[in-house]
């Protein structure tokens, strides 16, 4: 079985990549043509997409798919096994011209390439009727000496080899100095360029949203009792320790002399170093904290929320340095509003806290706030991130929340993955968060999400940092 696609019981193949990126949310197809960098090739090379592929995915990408499906034949060193024909056509001035034009149409080259290729084959199976469908051409310049056959004797123009009339020679490629399809994508050139995913939005809702500063308080929050028990089982339960633990390794042949050995030396023993090994039991990481403050959070939702959050804060703050926690509320009518409620640069949490119900509970807009947290968060520290996300419902605002927006989400949600950002997402009574992040925890009971909360950041812990 070649590598890159498996078989079926019908004997289907199915292609697959290296890294999976088929499955992804973030990414697709289109997204695979647009991000991959620029293709430049020699201008006398005409594309001739097939005109659905064109309709799919537009001329751009549609040309730019072709491209790369060509560069693929050429390292896979099947371009001379393209069908090739040779057609004459009458320009608007009545000129004939000789065309060479290759079809895209066997399926065995296409085979062969996709199985050279196991991380684009999937991409070019895909889109595999619009490739098969496709031709590329070349005009043929006819090879012709420097006069142009007029005078009398020997230095009179000679025809090209064959015999008949233009027309009869169609389907054969005459002398000429136009060079082959193969020489020119041989000169092919990949220029390397940022991809578009990197500089612009994932989400298609157009207002962006703000950091809203929370009003200056001279009141302080004072923690429950509950919230203060809560938090000493979390740590309790949270199997962390970021200290690091040193071994002693001995009978080395580099390192540090080991007075203890150095009377095995007459013996022969070479061995009679040690080194010191330091490991962490724990990998470090960072900790943000996002809470929904929709309108239907109220009453006894926003209550269990607002105490999870102490409960995290009062824990956290016991095991991580004060420049890995961030925790957040969003809410906003028509514009999304992120509320900071404690970070590296706004550490007040006590004060800001004491204004959670002074925030009006309006609308859900997911997407494009977790997008701005994201930048925001990776500007400030490259470590692993934490990113729990604390909500009832699905996206929903004004303008916002459409099957589309839904869709953006979960790309948006695979680029934090991507850039490790280990998503969990706690859906209090609502089952939204299963399918959307890494780790997620249905909380039905509301008596018992504090409990819950912390076994699921325990799990998150053990699986991904240790």
């Amino acid at each position: 079985m070649a590598i890159g696609f498996n078989r079926h019981d019908s004997g289907k193949k199915t292609y697959r990549s290296t890294s999976g990126w088929e499955r992804s949310w973030f990414g697709g197809y289109t997204r695979m043509i647009w991000d991959h960098p620029y293709i430049n090739i020699d201008l006398k090379v005409d594309l001739k997409p097939h005109k659905e592929l064109s309709q799919d995915v537009g001329v751009y990408a549609a040309e730019k798919l072709l491209k790369m499906y060509l560069l693929q034949a050429g390292q896979a060193k099947v371009l001379d096994d393209l069908e090739r024909t040779v057609e004459t056509r009458t320009d608007f001035f009545g000129k004939e011209k000789k065309y060479e034009i290759y079809s895209l149409n066997k399926l065995d080259v296409f085979e062969r390439i996709l199985e050279k290729n196991p991380e684009l084959s999937p991409l070019f199976d895909h889109y595999k009727e619009g490739i098969l469908g496709s031709k590329v051409e070349m005009e043929i310049k006819e090879d012709k000496r420097e006069d142009d056959g007029e005078g009398e004797g020997d230095d009179k123009k000679t025809p090209p080899s064959g015999k008949g009339s233009p027309k009869e020679n169609e389907g054969k490629a005459p002398p000429r100095k136009t060079k082959t399809l193969k020489e020119l994508l041989g000169r092919i050139k990949v220029e390397e360029r940022s991809p578009w995913s990197s500089r612009s939005s994932l989400s298609s809702f157009d207002r962006k949203p703000v950091f809203k500063p929370l009003e200056e308080s001279s009141g302080t929050y004072r923690f429950t009792q509950q919230e203060i028990q809560n938090a000493e089982m979390l740590l309790k339960m949270l199997d962390i320790d970021f200290e690091p633990k040193s071994d002693v390794v001995k009978s080395l042949r580099l390192g540090k002399l080991d007075a203890s050995k150095i009377a095995e030396v007459p013996a022969g023993n070479v061995s009679i170093y040690k080194q010191t090994v330091e490991e962490q039991d724990t990998r470090p990481f960072t900790v943000c904290i996002l809470g929904d403050l929709s309108g239907s959070m109220s009453g006894e939702r926003v209550d269990m929320q607002f105490s999870v959050m102490n409960s995290l804060f009062l824990a956290m703050r016991e095991i991580l340095p004060p420049d890995k926690l961030f925790i957040y509320g969003h809410s906003g009518e028509y514009t999304p509003k992120i509320y900071t409620f404690y970070s590296p640069y706004e550490p007040d949490y006590e004060k800001r806290i004491s204004q959670y119900y002074d925030i009006q509970l309006a609308q859900n807009y997911d997407g494009p706030v977790i997008e701005t947290i994201h930048k925001k968060i990776r500007g400030i520290t490259d470590d692993r991130i934490i990113f729990i996300v604390l909500s009832d419902g699905e996206p929903s605002g004004n303008g916002y929340g459409s099957r589309q927006d839904q869709e953006d989400l979960k790309k948006i949600l695979e680029r934090c993955r991507r850039d490790e950002f280990v998503t969990v997402g706690v859906g209090i009574q609502s089952f939204h968060v299963e399918g959307l992040y890494t780790y997620s925890k249905v909380v039905k009971n509301l008596r018992y999400m504090a409990k819950d909360v912390s076994a699921l950041i325990n799990r998150v812990v053990r699986t991904e940092f240790k």
